[in-house]
């Protein structure tokens, strides 16, 4: 089986048409007619999902973000840093096709990096308003507690929260990535995100949650990261393709949270 008809098949099942005008969804490495021995879905290319998948057998890596570290792939960008030859050498030497896998799980419905995100933060289904709202009304807790939880269900080490601990809280939007709800919906007392900017934003939610406890107005804003938020989804991602390349294994390797708090 080929990377090319990896990808055919991908297109067939996808549900949604196939966008060739996508920048991101392309091959950053190797070409549709490498043989594939298996395949590794995960959030990044990094060195360390390289390494990891070439020892579990896996040559075609399925990444929902970049290779080269930008959007665009853009390899002017980085094709005089070392760093992007030894890369470069070790995809080569593992006989490594990577492929990008963005805008058109978004574009699916449902949304995978929602279903992952969501399953690994204990959003269950019954607890959603309306199928792929990505809102979730949960028993009452507090949001000391509910970013306690958090952090015990996706193991993040570096998860940022403002607002009132003691806070009152239950209805929760769920964002992953970068699509961020603000947080001054009144219908919703807490934001878990992927990414958001502190300032300078469309709208710059951290200050509104901040000022908003400072009335005692229960709102909260967790950001979990952009790996934390999306990589759930790259399981979903496997699991999928399973269902119809069963020739070759599927599975996740996790590029994990780049991220550390110091002790």
């Amino acid at each position: 089986m080929t990377a090319g008809e990896v990808l055919d098949r991908i297109k067939q099942n996808l549900g949604v048409p196939w966008r060739d005008a996508t920048y991101r969804d392309t091959f950053k490495f190797g070409g549709p007619d490498t043989v594939v021995t298996g395949i590794a879905t995960t959030a990044f290319v990094s060195i360390g999902v390289i390494e990891r998948a070439a020892v579990a057998g896996l040559n075609m890596i399925i990444a929902h973000e970049v290779t080269y570290w930008n959007d665009r792939d853009d390899v002017s960008v980085v094709s005089g840093d070392p760093l992007y030859v030894k890369k470069v050498e070790l995809m080569r030497k593992h006989d490594i096709v990577a492929f990008r896998m963005h805008d058109h799980m978004h574009a699916q419905r449902p949304d995978r990096t929602y279903m992952g995100s969501a399953r690994n933060l204990g959003l269950e289904d019954r607890y959603e308003t309306a199928p792929g709202s990505h809102r979730y009304v949960i028993p009452e807790t507090t949001l000391g507690a509910l970013a306690a939880d958090v952090r015990r269900r996706t193991g993040a080490r570096a998860i940022r929260v403002v607002g009132d601990p003691d806070a009152r809280v239950s209805r929760i939007q769920l964002g992953v990535g970068y699509a961020t709800s603000p947080a001054d919906d009144p219908a919703v007392d807490v934001v878990v995100s992927g990414e958001q900017q502190e300032a300078d934003g469309a709208f710059d939610s951290p200050e509104y949650v901040l000022d908003a406890a400072a009335f005692g107005i229960a709102k909260g804003w967790i950001m979990l990261g952009h790996v934390i938020s999306e990589e759930p989804g790259m399981l979903e991602l496997a699991d999928w393709i399973r269902g119809f390349v069963p020739e070759v294994p599927v599975r996740l390797i996790e590029a994990g949270e780049p991220f550390w708090s110091p002790r």
